[in-house]
């Protein structure tokens, strides 16, 4: 017991002391001051992002670090014009070249984008990619159109790569990028060309529609000795399932992007937001539109089978779960102009505008796609293509 009291009265002493010793240390004209409030720990999340010179996720600042601020227009509308498989050699024929500007001047897009196989494969030096690029970019530059573009399965060569390229995929994309109303990313995940392009509503700067865009890669071929190891094909059965084609697919590490992407862009807006998404080859999903047409509200011309991956990577599952993209683009089969709604989702064609290569003198399907959207109602767009025989 007196041990214990003891303990208590040296407690009690060294309280005293401290606070004697801190109010001795007070000057005179701060005892009517009010309490510093305590700093240790108090930071919110926003305040100590600002100290590092940011108070956005990382996700969300690369999203909107855009050359260009793309925005509904005052009426609220956005319009967007779809080019695909170019595909030729340098130079660009002058006739291909003065159906693009008619169709620019005809249109008046917000945004131009195209889906892919923007060359032939076979460029073999970085001064003629450059010389080609410039002239497939002046129809826009020249009006001051923001326009972005994905790659193909004709990038760094021609058909299965008997011609190679001599510029690499990301040395093209270099170059892209270098033009001032060019919008396109690298991005961070597999391939080159994954982005998105966020588009503002009219009256703020919330965010009212995203297009996603990604790089639907080439051929499964290529990854024999490689990423998943020789006899990839033969174990994978590609060209035994559907159709023959061998293409890669959308990866992984691109679909984890798309819904990380979408999920921050979405907590940083503080509602969902509308998407669309562009890629060069479709999903297999899009055999389900073409193989139930009256369910599916099938319509326009389908000249040549679907040229899908025979391997489905879950990108369709993984924008169905989100619910965000309501439709996708895609170029590749160049006398395809088809589209129709699965599961919710729209997926259509973009015919070529290429002089070159086949579809050149199809003239069913031989134009670019237009897609028309409210931001006040952007889940439900109007697309159509527009035929260059049709130009005014």
């Amino acid at each position: 017991m007196k041990k214990t009291i003891l303990k208590f009265i040296c407690s009690l002493t060294a309280i005293l002391f401290v606070v004697s010793a801190g109010a001795l240390a007070v000057l005179p004209d701060e005892k009517d001051a009010p309490e510093a409030p305590l700093t240790v720990n108090t930071l919110t999340v926003d305040e100590e992002n600002t100290l590092l010179g940011s108070t956005l996720d990382p996700i969300v600042e690369e999203a909107l670090d855009t050359k260009q601020t793309l925005r509904f227009n005052e009426n609220g509308k956005l319009k967007i014009l779809v080019f695909s498989d170019l595909q030729e050699e340098e130079p660009i024929k002058a006739s291909t070249l003065e159906y693009m500007n008619k169709m620019l001047d005809e249109q008046k897009p917000d945004l131009v984008l195209f889906t892919g196989d923007n060359h032939c494969g076979r460029i073999k030096t970085k001064d003629a990619m450059k010389r080609y690029i410039a002239q497939m970019a002046e129809p826009m530059e020249s009006r001051q159109i923001p326009w972005a573009q994905v790659y193909g399965n004709h990038v760094e060569g021609g058909y299965n790569y008997e011609i190679p390229c001599g510029v690499t995929k990301a040395e093209q994309q270099k170059i892209f990028e270098s033009f001032e109303y060019n919008v396109s990313k690298a991005g961070t995940v597999s391939g080159q060309g994954n982005y998105v392009i966020p588009v503002l509503r009219s009256d703020s700067d919330e965010i009212g529609y995203n297009v996603f865009c990604l790089d639907s890669h080439d051929y499964m071929y290529k990854y024999n000795g490689h990423k998943y190891g020789d006899g990839f094909e033969q174990e994978a059965i590609v060209g035994q399932i559907y159709g023959g084609n061998k293409y890669d697919v959308i990866h992984f590490d691109q679909i984890k992007w798309y819904w990380d992407t979408s999920v921050a862009l979405e907590k940083y807006n503080g509602k969902a937001i509308p998407a669309m998404m562009m890629f060069h080859i479709p999903l297999y999903e899009m055999t389900y539109i073409t193989e139930n047409r009256e369910q599916t509200g099938f319509e326009g011309v389908m000249n040549e089978a679907v040229g899908s991956p025979e391997i489905n990577s879950g990108l369709f599952w993984a924008l169905y779960e989100r619910g965000d993209v309501k439709t996708i683009i895609n170029g590749h089969c160049h006398i395809n102009t088809c589209q129709g709604t699965y599961m919710g989702v729209t997926m259509a064609y973009s015919g070529s505008i290429g002089g070159v290569e086949y579809g050149h003198d199809s003239e069913e399907t031989r134009g670019v796609r237009i897609l028309e959207i409210d931001e006040d109602d952007a889940y439900n767009i109007e697309t159509y293509m527009i035929l260059f025989k049709n130009l005014k």
